[in-house]
């Protein structure tokens, strides 16, 4: 026997709606007033939309509508139920106006900035080692001399080795020889020769008389082996970095332990080049590098790295990988202290700008120009080099387009409009006080990728978490 659902008024009307759409064809000029109904109502709405949510990072394509009308009543009725089927709560977060600069929020940086006491006296006429020493000490290398014995030991247990294996040799390391062992990869950053063997050649034109008297190429190549970061038999299942999660977190307790960042900082990213397997890998046709393993990371004047954090792919728990969460999470020590946070393009939006500004944290960066809710004006007027165009809103946040070579879309919460006269090559010419703030901050991540740049010529087959490590 069947069941017979009687349909209640409102999904009668619906379908009876639906039945109508089937008959008839918007005009172009209708479905132009249903798009600007529909961008006027969803303006309003910024804050109903979960922050879990990552896909503001791009607008979703509009998709080409078809649909049937033959009268004005008819369109009357597809226009009234577009809208009432769209929030329509008042935002003024997303209501735009030609710039006054008066509403730019004042937000007044008062910590001490430098290296931090006592360590800036008994460093005062330290050398380079003595600073090292300060992130890479010596407890650290007993742990890693511990961890690649004990590595060492489970692999004896679990393979047969072939006679001739070097692995037959190996002794027991210690914090003296692993010490030694990083000397090298230092020396190799330095030092470029197109492999390790080379660094113990005998070749007039390869010699390098200083490897020698540190170990044996046989020896180092064995250290490089085994070393290891953690006990494989305790480690996180669901951590896919958990072989050098311990050694991450150690560093970014030391990075903060001694040295108390400048007012602006910077977040982006940095690629460890890396071409073996892992699930993480990275690719990106931009970059010199194009297969590497992506760090997140903050940093301040002068090149000093606050901290990092390892992107281990999507669909991870453990870190927060939406380019909000992850700037919120990689500063979540350094909110409400007035601090100036730089990013790029990838990052910025309006929800990051203000959930910065609500925890006293002023936010700058590039913006890419189809990000949601920004400023039709802005966004769409085509300038001139030399002119630009503002908006900002009573939240305190200003956009900016600015014509140089090209268009510089960016976005502040600090800034206004302000123009500032700059001598560039024995000529004065005038900039946006934001785009001068912008490059200042990312002076000190490309001064932090300089330094990785020295990078070690180790082969891809070296296991990631040893590359990323060393």
């Amino acid at each position: 026997m069947e069941n017979n659902i009687v349909p209640n008024n409102e999904e009668r009307d619906f379908c009876e709606f639906q039945m109508d759409l089937a008959d008839f064809e918007l005009s172009q000029e209708d479905l132009q007033e249903i798009e600007t109904l529909e961008f006027n109502a969803l303006q309003t709405s910024f804050r109903d939309i979960s922050s879990d949510d990552e896909s503001e990072n791009l607008h979703v394509p509009k998709k080409r509508r078809r649909m049937v009308i033959n009268s004005d009543s008819e369109s009357d009725s597809v226009k009234d139920f577009v809208l009432q089927n769209l929030p329509t709560s008042s935002n003024t977060y997303t209501k735009w106006k030609n710039p006054t600069g008066c509403t730019a929020r004042v937000i007044p940086f008062t910590e001490p900035t430098g290296m931090k006491f006592p360590f800036s006296r008994d460093l005062s006429q330290g050398d380079p080692e003595d600073f090292y020493s300060l992130l890479v000490d010596d407890s650290l290398f007993e742990i890693i001399a511990e961890q690649s014995n004990l590595f060492a030991t489970q692999s004896f247990g679990d393979k047969d080795f072939k006679p001739c294996s070097r692995s037959h040799t190996w002794q027991p390391t210690d914090k003296h020889e692993i010490k030694r062992f990083f000397g090298l990869i230092l020396f190799m950053g330095l030092v470029k020769l197109p492999s390790i063997s080379d660094y113990w050649s005998t070749d007039d034109i390869f010699q390098q008389p200083f490897p020698r008297t540190v170990m044996t190429r046989n020896r180092f190549e064995l250290l490089l082996q085994y070393l290891h970061f953690a006990d494989n038999y305790n480690l996180n299942p669901n951590d896919r970095i958990g072989k050098i999660r311990y050694l991450v977190n150690l560093l970014n307790d030391k990075f903060k332990a001694y040295y108390a960042p400048k007012e602006e900082l910077c977040v982006d990213e940095s690629m460890i080049p890396f071409r073996g397997q892992v699930t993480f890998r990275q690719y990106n046709k931009s970059k010199r590098h194009k297969y590497g393993i992506k760090l997140f990371k903050v940093c301040t004047n002068p090149g000093y790295t606050l901290k990092i954090q390892v992107y281990s792919g999507k669909n991870i728990d453990i870190e927060n990988n939406t380019p909000t969460k992850i700037v919120l999470s990689l500063c979540d020590e350094l909110l409400n202290k007035g601090h100036t946070i730089a990013t790029d393009n990838w990052y910025t939006s309006l929800e990051l700008a203000y959930e910065l500004l609500k925890n006293d944290t002023h936010f700058l960066g590039t913006v890419r120009k189809n990000r949601k809710y920004l400023p039709r004006k802005v966004v769409e007027t085509n300038l001139k080099r030399g002119e630009f165009v503002a908006q900002e809103n009573d939240c305190g946040i200003t956009v900016l387009k600015w014509k140089d070579k090209r268009d510089v879309l960016m976005l502040s919460t600090k800034h206004t409009d302000k123009f500032t006269r700059l001598n560039v090559r024995g000529k004065a010419v005038q900039k946006p006080a934001m785009v001068i703030d912008y490059n200042k901050c990312k002076a000190s991540v490309d001064m932090s990728d300089q330094m990785t740049a020295y990078s070690t010529p180790l082969r891809k087959t070296v296991k990631w978490y040893r590359k990323l490590a060393i």
